[in-house]
């Protein structure tokens, strides 16, 4: 009985220690980085928006992306109902990427941004030459979830193209709606660093 007892203990110790803990980073962290310039088609306020910014990120292990993103309203929209208001839009805040098989000629990555923006009236043209006039400004929530196809082109130079939709909550505005400034985009994108 007691040879019983010493077996079974060496045994379930062997075990013990042949078992290794299951994590999500595991062995040695690799670490990267990117960063580059971004350009957004996509729906807002009834119309097409074209949005210029940029992202970047921390990449580890060559798979999660821990950075940032932010863009703006470049091309002037008109507010529905008004005459000579234009809007200003912009937003920015954390990104979180997982990236698929990064060591493949074409992959594809899952991401999104969650953060906060600002979006005003701009009034142009306005009567009595008041140029210029700025209402003051909105600020709100934005969630914007998204799916890229990203191109290997070199060992530091990749070039992406996806789709968003970015959800705003927390507009304020008379005339001015949080569906209004929701909306599916698509992007394209480059990226400089190390992967």
């Amino acid at each position: 009985m007691k040879n019983l007892m010493i077996m079974l203990l060496v045994v379930l110790l062997s075990c013990s220690v042949m078992a290794q803990d299951e994590t999500l980073l595991s062995g040695e962290l690799e670490s990267g980085g990117y960063g580059g310039p971004l350009l957004q088609v996509g729906q807002i306020n009834g119309g097409t928006g074209v949005f210029v910014g940029g992202q970047g990120g921390w990449i580890i292990n060559h798979r999660f992306v821990i950075g940032g993103k932010g863009y703006g309203l470049v091309n002037n929209l008109a507010i529905e109902g008004t005459q000579g208001i234009k809007l200003d839009f912009g937003c920015g805040g954390a990104l979180l990427e997982y990236i698929i098989s990064s060591d493949k000629l074409v992959h594809f990555s899952v991401h999104t941004m969650i953060g906060a923006g600002g979006v005003r009236y701009d009034v142009e043209d306005y009567q009595d030459d008041h140029d210029d006039v700025d209402y003051d400004e909105d600020d709100f929530f934005i969630l914007e979830p998204g799916v890229n196809v990203i191109l290997n082109v070199s060992t530091n130079f990749r070039i992406g193209a996806g789709a968003t939709y970015r959800y705003v909550n927390g507009v304020e505005y008379d005339i001015l709606s949080d569906s209004d400034l929701s909306g599916l985009s698509g992007q394209i994108f480059l990226m400089f660093g190390d992967f």
